[in-house]
């Protein structure tokens, strides 16, 4: 079989990341697999490692500006014909519309929507446009792979599709060790994610600001990450006198040697379709609070975490109840863990992407 991967950018996130878990998985299957993205990126470099083929699509962007979306279409039909894919699996809302315009049926399509650029939340005029585009391109999808039932529910809401068409498979991870180094005096606090919108890092410093000082001074906040936000971060901490270590954007695997390290993963953000980085904290054993925004509470519940509204006062109080109990914390994580091997392991999702190739 011949899978040919249309995504928009090549840099390191979450729908990278599941591009590069299903080359890997594919290719050692015997399969034919291709990459297009834009430009050089961690994606690339992936693909690089795994003897994937990856074509450059200098056009690819998440522009209006008709000469990209022209020249970006006339790069897939080359790869297409090139390529001859049975397969063209897309992802991301840009890479999705250009793809399925570009190949309009002719190949089997599918398109996995991580969370669509029309998400609740979202700039009203921005929503408005991609809907109108992904109403375009709908006619031209075999099927949706959606990564939350949240996703597939919003997506049958717009009419998008028959609801036959949808599928919802999680995303997956790989179960890692749980972190051994939980200090009785420190507490580790960890953010993963880019410095811009929709993540909302900033309450996160507010919100330690306000504890009591007896807990205030024994906790170390880690940013990873990096964006346009990270200046106003750093003033932020400082006027709060809130201790933050900021990493910047680091490779993958140190990402996640950051989360081993940690006690409580803090994932705050105004909308989502259902975040890696939460399933990665919990693989380690982290227990979460998380905002209730798009797919988080179908992973996170109260057995292994808690849900806040984007509330500084609600976010205090549960870094509060985690921060006072240890015991708490550790029986928080181990269930965690139990809920990645359980329900979202990489394993679980490979197998039920395949079985919507080979059906397809």
């Amino acid at each position: 079989m011949k899978i040919l991967y249309l995504i928009t950018k090549s840099e390191a996130g979450g729908a990278q990341t599941h591009v590069a878990d299903l080359c890997r998985y594919f290719k050692n299957c015997g399969n034919e697999v291709t990459v297009m993205s834009a430009g050089d990126g961690w994606l690339k470099n992936e693909c690089d490692k795994l003897g994937v083929v990856f074509i450059a699509n200098k056009y690819f962007s998440n522009s209006p500006n008709p000469f990209r979306i022209f020249y970006a279409i006339r790069e897939i039909k080359r790869c297409v014909k090139n390529f001859q894919p049975d397969i063209v699996h897309c992802h991301s809302s840009a890479a999705a519309f250009l793809g399925r315009l570009a190949v309009r049926g002719k190949v089997r399509t599918i398109y996995t929507a991580h969370g669509w650029g029309f998400n609740i939340g979202m700039n009203p005029f921005v929503r408005v446009g991609v809907l109108i585009a992904e109403k375009l391109a709908a006619k031209y999808t075999d099927t949706y792979i959606c990564v939350a039932e949240f996703v597939k529910k919003l997506g049958l809401k717009y009419n998008l599709a028959p609801a036959k068409k949808f599928k919802v498979i999680y995303n997956g991870v790989s179960v890692r060790q749980t972190a051994s180094n939980i200090s009785s005096v420190e507490l580790k606090l960890i953010f993963v994610g880019r410095l811009a919108e929709p993540k909302r890092p900033e309450l996160i410093i507010e919100a330690i600001s306000r504890l009591p000082s007896e807990i205030k001074c024994r906790i170390i906040f880690t940013i990873v990450g990096d964006g346009p936000k990270r200046k106003s971060l750093e003033d932020l901490s400082k006027e709060k006198k809130v201790t933050v270590h900021f990493t910047g954007a680091l490779p993958k695997e140190s990402a996640l040697g950051e989360l081993s390290r940690g006690d409580i993963f803090v994932f705050i953000s105004a909308w989502e379709g259902f975040p890696y980085t939460i399933l990665e904290a919990m693989s380690y054993g982290l227990p979460v609070i998380a905002s209730n925004v798009g797919g988080v509470s179908e992973a996170i519940d109260s057995t292994c975490g808690i849900l806040v509204n984007n509330d500084v006062g609600q976010i205090r109080e549960a870094i509060l109840k985690l921060c006072h109990d240890k015991g708490r914390r550790l029986r928080m994580g181990d269930n965690a863990r139990k809920i990645v091997e359980q329900k979202f392991s990489l394993e679980k999702m490979l197998k039920e992407i395949e079985h919507i190739y080979k059906n397809i």
